[in-house]
């Protein structure tokens, strides 16, 4: 019969090698489980104070038409860019929710010690959108889906507030996140979706 010491010790070992599993696990890895894991190089928010270095989402951009996207109700990819231009001086489109629509990104790489997303909205003023975050573990297991925070319009587009990611600390196992945005009232519209998934700033 094992001694409730021995059961607590041999605890302790296999939450020190998930912990360290879920610390290690590499881009290539995440990439043979077909999970984008772009590289975190942009400082795409910098000229509103934010120096963190952040990767596209999955066609955050909206330029494949939402490749990967999941849409319900009246969500459509449409003509006209945020006027930043964020991602590219070429993009074209963005995305648009009607109230009560959704749209679910594809699931993107991530570190345990991720800090925040952000993303450009727009829309009619007032319109209200928000931010679930869904955290995903080995073979995609979901591990929880939390609120990731509300943003309202003013009715031009602005860069969103920096969304956190659990205060930085993450679900144990997480290895991939998706970001489901549900419009709550009015039509509002979402463009260029990055995350911080290493906290390297």
């Amino acid at each position: 019969m094992i001694s409730t010491a021995t059961t607590l010790r041999l605890a302790s070992l296999v939450l020190v090698a998930a912990i360290a599993l879920a610390l290690t696990i590499s881009p290539p890895a995440h990439a043979a489980l077909g999970i984008a894991c772009p590289d975190a190089t942009s400082q795409v928010f910098r000229s509103w104070g934010d120096a963190a270095n952040y990767a596209l989402v999955p066609d955050g951009g909206f330029e494949a038409g939402a490749s990967g996207w999941a849409l319900t109700g009246d969500a459509r990819v449409v003509a006209g860019n945020e006027p930043y231009h964020l991602h590219a001086s070429t993009d074209r489109s963005s995305l648009r929710l009607a109230a009560g629509a959704t749209t679910t990104s594809p699931q993107m790489c991530i570190g345990l010690l991720s800090s925040k997303m952000r993303f450009v909205l727009g829309g009619t003023a007032g319109s209200t959108v928000r931010v679930q975050v869904i955290y995903r573990g080995p073979l995609s297991s979901v591990l929880g889906v939390f609120d990731g925070g509300t943003a309202k319009t003013s009715g031009t587009w602005a860069p969103s507030p920096e969304l956190s990611m659990l205060g930085g600390l993450l679900p144990l196992l997480t290895q991939s996140v998706q970001f489901r945005f549900v419009a709550l009232s009015g039509a509002v519209m979402i463009d260029d979706v990055y995350l911080d998934p290493w906290k390297k700033t």
